[in-house]
């Protein structure tokens, strides 16, 4: 197929075509006629919208010549988004570099304070004390979310608690299939629709480890196999998973978390700390 052909172009030809089956005119169908709308959902809203399975969209989006359903979206969004606002929907091209910094901390302390209104402690609670009594803690993220994966990794190395952190996705999974119960696996993802990461996710399930999911608060793939669900709330982007709010809003979740695990533990948390930080000190002389 050809590379230089629009999202919108390819539809129009799957959905005309001779050859195209009823389920694939059915997804092009919607796709075109509600383009904008699936910039914004995930896959599962989408499988539930259409009358098909999620797998069956994905299949869709391969064969109109893209690697799955999240690489149809950032195609999309390109094709029918002015490129200033690609970036954030409320920074423009005409805004100077103090609005930008005004902005972009007004979207961040919003999320912030969005997350925290909309945070169940008690769930943040029982995953802390879940994490605690783990025989091993696996954490997964790609892309944006391994960011957090690997910081939550450092932070728990400081308060003496260890975890599994693998970004080659070969290593995720085959970890994922040692997991069992008494083991714990938190998967974090901006939209909870990452197919590898529900992978992941489905493995270590199926072994009867128990699993802590960290999203975006909608319906998603990976809360449908989840113990505990946690949730960030940040602005609407089309490049979620890229979004500062976003990060930044995981980052402070996982800083309560750390917290109140740390004070469930205090002498150990302590010592852990002081040796963690001596054994680095002479580094940093």
């Amino acid at each position: 197929m050809n590379d230089k052909k629009g999202c919108k172009e390819r539809l129009i030809e799957k959905l005309e075509g001779e050859h195209t089956k009823k389920a694939e005119r059915k997804i092009a169908d919607y796709f075109l006629k509600n383009f904008e709308k699936t910039l914004h959902s995930t896959l599962l809203e989408l499988a539930e919208e259409i009358g098909v399975s999620d797998a069956s969209i994905v299949r869709f989006c391969k064969s109109i010549g893209y690697v799955g359903f999240q690489e149809y979206k950032i195609n999309a969004a390109l094709e029918s988004v002015p490129a200033p606002k690609l970036y954030n929907s409320s920074l423009t091209a005409q805004d100077s570099p103090s609005e930008i910094c005004s902005k972009i901390f007004s979207i961040e302390n919003s999320a912030l304070q969005q997350t925290s209104m909309e945070m169940n402690v008690e769930v943040v609670e029982q995953a802390a004390e879940d994490m605690l009594s783990a025989r091993k803690i696996m954490i997964v993220g790609t892309g944006g979310s391994s960011i957090v994966a690997k910081d939550l990794q450092h932070k728990l190395l400081k308060i003496g608690v260890f975890s599994l952190v693998n970004e080659d996705k070969d290593l995720q999974l085959m970890t994922a299939s040692l997991l069992g119960k008494g083991d714990v696996l938190l998967a974090i993802s901006a939209s909870g629709g990452n197919r590898h990461t529900a992978r992941v996710v489905e493995i270590a399930h199926g072994n009867g480890a128990r699993i802590i999911t960290l999203t975006t608060k909608a319906k998603n793939i990976l809360e449908e196999q989840a113990d505990l669900s946690l949730y960030t709330v940040s602005e609407k982007t089309i490049f979620e998973s890229e979004s500062f709010s976003v990060r930044l809003a995981q980052l402070a979740v996982v800083d309560c978390l750390v917290a109140i695990m740390a004070f469930r533990n205090y002498d150990r948390s302590l010592e852990a700390m002081s040796a963690t930080r001596l054994s680095t000190s002479s580094d940093k002389e």
